[in-house]
């Protein structure tokens, strides 16, 4: 039987741990943001065909690979209400790396991204377990997972690490990930140039990451986020620690006074 969900996961941000010293130096941005864009697979190619529309929308070319980056403002407005209409779901992982307690741990290789990952696909289980429904929907309730292929990265090594979690969790030990329904030898790569749903991600990781960064003048642009949350996953109502997770949980302390997280507390 095939998946009844896909997933597809890009990021933003970096891995770096040379932070600015002032806000107008060029450094490792304090954040680092993985985000899943979901489907149910059934309508996953009228779901994700959006960006068509946004490429027509724009005037770009049919082809386009639609960058979050390279849009100006008043187009990330209509980006983010165009992803907020859509049968789809959305969940971020923001990890603040100065709130990182052991900081050098996480400048091991691949250490970071696996740690955002991790929390990721816990996220993307509960969500396709919650709401699996063969009769309606069809499929097995496993989700496919697309990752947005990374220069240099070992896919293998990564597979590798979810491997290590899974005999932990079958010896006892507490991991949240659904293995039933995160398949850890089917998880693939693409391109985003070719690929419209990691298109999406992206536009999502964007989005949320446009909320917590600073720019050079101190400001964050947290309305990109609030558009499109309409289509983050909740769990009870809930988005916090659902689809919208900080970590490490230091960072909501840390941060708690700053101008970052001022939208925050409407999440809760």
């Amino acid at each position: 039987m095939t998946a009844s969900f896909r997933a597809y996961i890009d990021e933003a941000g970096d891995e770096g741990f040379k932070f600015r010293k002032v806000l107008s130096e060029q450094s490792s941005s304090d954040w680092f943001v993985l985000s899943a864009f979901i489907t149910r697979k059934s309508r996953d190619l009228e779901t994700v065909k959006v960006i068509d529309k946004v490429r027509q929308e724009f005037q770009l070319h049919p082809r386009k690979h639609v960058h979050w980056k390279d849009l100006k403002h008043p187009q990330k407005i209509r980006y983010s209400q165009m992803i907020a209409g859509l049968q789809a779901r959305a969940i971020a992982i923001c990890v603040h790396k100065p709130s990182l307690l052991e900081p050098e741990t996480f400048q091991e290789r691949y250490r970071l991204y696996f740690y955002g990952v991790r929390f990721l696909l816990e996220r993307i289980s509960w969500l396709a377990r919650d709401n699996h429904n063969a009769e309606k929907h069809g499929g097995d309730g496993s989700v496919e997972i697309v990752f947005s292929n990374r220069q240099g990265m070992s896919y293998e090594e990564m597979k590798d690490y979810f491997r290590v979690l899974k005999k932990k969790q079958d010896s006892g030990t507490n991991v949240e990930i659904d293995f039933s329904i995160i398949r850890i030898d089917e998880i693939s790569t693409m391109a985003p140039c070719k690929s419209m749903g990691l298109q999406l991600a992206d536009a999502v990781a964007g989005a949320t990451f446009n909320a917590l960064e600073r720019d050079r003048y101190g400001n964050t642009e947290p309305r990109y986020f609030e558009t499109v949350a309409p289509v983050v996953y909740r769990h009870k109502g809930s988005l916090s620690g659902y689809g919208l997770k900080i970590a490490p949980r230091e960072a909501i302390v840390n941060l708690a006074d700053e101008e970052c997280l001022k939208w925050w507390d409407k999440h809760k």
